[in-house]
């Protein structure tokens, strides 16, 4: 009698060595890396930003979290039209919870790293977005452009504007806003493993009461995002010209913290 047989396992489900290395080798390839361009912030990273994953990024106002998010807008053109051949595809897709996308910043950028203004904004597709209930529905809307167009990365700036604004709504129930706000985690989890996306979404905070806490804030709604985002990324005001970057919490790296600035020219690193 055979192994699988003594142990009532089906044929079918057993996994040969070759076919395990072959899956290896294959998710492996299909993985794409995206560079801030901040030596600091990709060494935090291990690189740079990493499709298939899921990234929060928290801090209070004023310490980079759109900033970064127009950065990356650019750095996306820049890496992935070159890696695609095509500079004629959809890149980016950008939900505005915040109406803060800022198309003259993304000019600066550009310019910054010579590329042409007009290329880049054409490869981002921004969604304005009024509500939670329209977050979700145009989470749905985003599966079409995922199937007609070649969209690498998905940024959502904020992530918790309209949990946080539902929460004190009287006219809507805590259960309901909830229920929506775990919806739109679970479809953004569901389309970033299967599309393979670089997911980055910032969040607004709230304070951190613990007693001597070294993070003084903390995302609100954290007790629904931490069961979905793996790597949570902090930035902090340290004065007017210096801000910190902090990975606290993450499966696969380890927890550093760098200086950082943000210039006209985007977030640099900064010498201490």
């Amino acid at each position: 009698m055979n192994l699988h047989e003594i142990l009532e396992i089906k044929q079918q489900q057993i996994l040969n060595p070759h076919t395990i290395i072959n899956k290896f080798h294959k998710e492996k390839n299909r993985k794409i890396v995206l560079p801030l361009g901040s030596n600091s912030f990709d060494e935090i990273l291990g690189g740079g930003f990493l499709s298939g994953k899921k990234y929060l990024i928290f801090g209070a106002n004023k310490t980079g979290k759109t900033q970064l998010c127009h950065q990356l807008c650019v750095q996306a053109y820049k890496i992935l039209s070159v890696k695609s051949n095509r500079d004629n595809l959809i890149q980016i897709y950008y939900f505005d919870t915040e109406n803060t996308f800022r198309p003259e910043r993304i000019n600066d950028l550009a310019s910054s790293s010579n590329l042409k203004y007009e290329k880049v904004l054409k490869s981002i597709i921004v969604a304005k977005i009024m509500s939670s209930s329209a977050l979700l529905l145009s989470l749905k809307d985003f599966v079409e452009n995922l199937k007609k167009n070649l969209v690498s990365v998905l940024i959502i700036d904020t992530i918790n504007n309209y949990y946080r604004s539902d929460l004190s709504n009287n006219n809507i129930s805590y259960k309901k806003t909830k229920e929506v706000f775990l919806d739109i985690l679970e479809n953004i989890d569901k389309l970033t493993e299967k599309y393979n996306l670089i997911t980055i979404a910032t969040a607004q905070v709230a304070p951190n009461f613990t007693e001597n806490a070294i993070i003084r804030e903390l995302p609100v709604g954290n007790q629904f995002l931490n069961h979905f985002f793996s790597d949570y990324i902090y930035l902090s005001y340290k004065n007017e010209k210096k801000s910190l970057i902090q990975m606290i919490n993450s499966l696969g790296l380890s927890e550093k913290k760098y200086i950082f600035k943000i210039t006209s020219a985007g977030i640099q690193d900064c010498k201490i």
